[in-house]
């Protein structure tokens, strides 16, 4: 049996670049461009030319992630999930971005199945009965039991209404046990938690395959094809105590690949045999005309917004996950320095401004931005949630206790799955111990003074109060920030989207050559693992330029 499966999509809906921004001309001459449903409409029809059972599976986040999503919303993703012709797919975290009713539209409007064995719709009446625990399929004269499940976390990360998430191993232990009474005879889990927790789901009596997103992992035997570094084989090999395996994969973010995975089964429906790989979506498969005709008018729709120039950059602006849900990125830098720059409003005889403090959740930043021109389509790329800035007020304890929260998940020795919640920080210079107990792991927080005419950094006092502006997401407890929920003194709701805080910034400072400047540092790692603790410790630029614009808005 032959499985093509994605994951982690993000409504790449055309070819991109190697930094999951829009493809320019430049990038397309140079065959430096990758993805887009055209490209993989393309190697699905080959495909299943040779496999004609073959299984097209998803892994979930197909939402959010470019301007056509900010436009369309899951109209454009369902339209095109059914042209393609997905079988079966599970639901991911970032398929609640426009809310319940947002997700009710895209179930009613699929025409594939739809699985997780893990969400308990009791309190959502009008999800009930739009997408089931599994499906079975008949394949090659086999019966074939397809299970969903989704991220335990997702109540915390996203708007998932009353929609109660159950434990993934043991929903999906539940709904194999009821398939093989039934007489299925191979067992698929199709699931959206990550890559640890699809091993841990390999290691159930009685799954076979496993195919997982939301860590965006890269799997490949071999020599990579392009960029990305895998974590391990493709697939990795899960063997059970009674001596079956549990094949796991994953195929890495954005439609840069299609995987195909190929499974020779026994009669009692035990892999014995596999092979596959991901197969990279670059200028060496030809993009299939009738999707790109069916696109255009979709691409029409976005044209004006995609192609308006609001600033440029002098540096590549990195947002990647590794990076910014690890460590300072400057592009973290960038945005939240927006955020305090869209709040320079309040000087009076003794301020210069009434905050100085921003906070940017990693999991935000989306995209990277290559050095040249932005577009309007390059901000939606990076900020596509559409979330609004609030003002809000807390104790310094309170605001210590956050950047606790920041790095409590933080292992400097993994790559993958990391979590969306840490901060990028503007107005701040935060120094982290991950050899010390989580809890214990900030080590010193510095503050941008207010009071003051010429801006400063002092340490953070716990009974101060302080002023500082976070999304709506991070201020309603996001990601697991009851922390902040729990303790504001005061909550303002400005209004202002982070997509157009971030545009007005760029136009207003452009050209950008934001760096590394030391907010975010990490000591005593050493001995742990190289990757964080050696590409945190240079502190090349310091806070300069900001300082200098904060103390040139004052006296403008």
């Amino acid at each position: 049996m032959t499985f093509l499966h994605t994951n982690d999509v993000h409504a790449r809906y055309e070819q991109y670049n190697k930094y999951g921004s829009s493809c320019t001309e430049s990038d397309a001459s140079q065959g430096q461009c990758f993805g887009g449903y055209a490209r993989l409409a393309a190697a699905i029809k080959s495909l299943r030319a040779q496999n004609p059972d073959s299984l097209l599976l998803d892994g979930g986040d197909q939402y959010q992630g470019t301007l056509y999503f900010y436009k369309y919303g899951g109209n454009i993703t369902s339209h095109f999930m059914n042209w393609v012709g997905y079988d079966v797919m599970t639901i991911g975290n970032h398929e609640f971005d426009r809310e319940i009713e947002g997700l009710v539209s895209f179930l009613k409007a699929v025409n594939f199945s739809v699985v997780s064995a893990n969400i308990d719709t009791s309190l959502e009446p009008d999800v009930t009965g739009l997408f089931r625990k599994s499906v079975v399929r008949t394949v090659a004269g086999r019966s074939v039991g397809i299970i969903g499940y989704t991220t335990e976390d997702t109540p915390f990360i996203t708007s998932s209404g009353k929609l109660v998430f159950n434990s993934v191993t043991d929903s999906v232990t539940a709904e194999v046990q009821r398939l093989l009474r039934s007489g299925t005879e191979i067992i698929i889990a199709v699931g959206h938690a990550g890559f640890t927790v699809d091993k841990q789901v390999a290691n159930i009596p009685g799954v076979d395959i496993v195919i997982g997103g939301h860590s965006n992992t890269f799997l490949y035997t071999g020599d990579p094809p392009s960029q990305e570094v895998p974590l391990g084989d493709y697939p990795h090999v899960v063997t059970r105590d009674d001596g079956t395996r549990g094949l796991v994969v994953q195929c890495y973010t954005m439609g840069k690949y299609l995987c195909v995975l190929s499974v020779t089964f026994s009669d009692a429906g035990d892999v014995i045999a596999y092979s596959g790989s991901p197969m990279l979506m670059n200028a060496s498969v030809e993009q299939d005309l009738e999707t790109m005709a069916e696109l255009a008018p979709w691409k029409q729709g976005v044209a004006n917004m995609t192609d308006t120039v609001v600033g440029r950059t002098l540096v590549n602006l990195e947002g990647d996950f590794t990076v910014c849900r690890a460590r300072e990125c400057n592009l973290g830098n960038v945005v939240a320095d927006s955020m305090v720059f869209q709040n320079l409003r309040h000087p009076d005889e003794l301020h210069w401004n009434d905050v100085s403090i921003a906070l940017a959740n990693g999991g935000a930043v989306r995209s990277s931005i290559g050095k040249g021109e932005i577009t309007i389509a390059d901000v939606i790329s990076v900020l596509p949630f559409g979330n609004t800035i609030d003002a809000i007020t807390l104790k310094g304890r309170h605001l210590r206790a956050a950047l606790e929260h920041s790095v409590a998940r933080l292992d400097p020795c993994l790559t993958e799955n990391l979590f969306g919640g840490f901060l990028q920080v503007s107005g701040m210079r935060v120094r982290y111990n991950l050899t010390n107990p989580v809890g214990q792991r900030v080590v010193s927080v510095e503050v941008l003074c207010t009071k003051c005419h010429v801006p400063e950094f002092t340490t953070l006092d716990p009974d101060e109060t302080y002023k500082l502006i976070v999304s709506s997401f991070i201020a309603k407890g996001g990601d697991g920030y009851s922390v902040i929920r729990d303790n504001l003194i005061e909550h303002h709701l400005l209004g202002d989207l982070d997509s157009d805080v971030l545009t007005e910034y760029v136009k207003a400072v452009s050209p950008i050559y934001k760096g590394i400047e030391g907010r975010i540092e990490f000591v005593d790692n050493s001995d742990v693992c190289d990757p964080i603790s050696a590409s945190v410790s240079h502190r090349p630029f310091r806070q300069l330029f900001l300082s200098v614009c904060l103390v040139s808005m004052y006296f403008r």
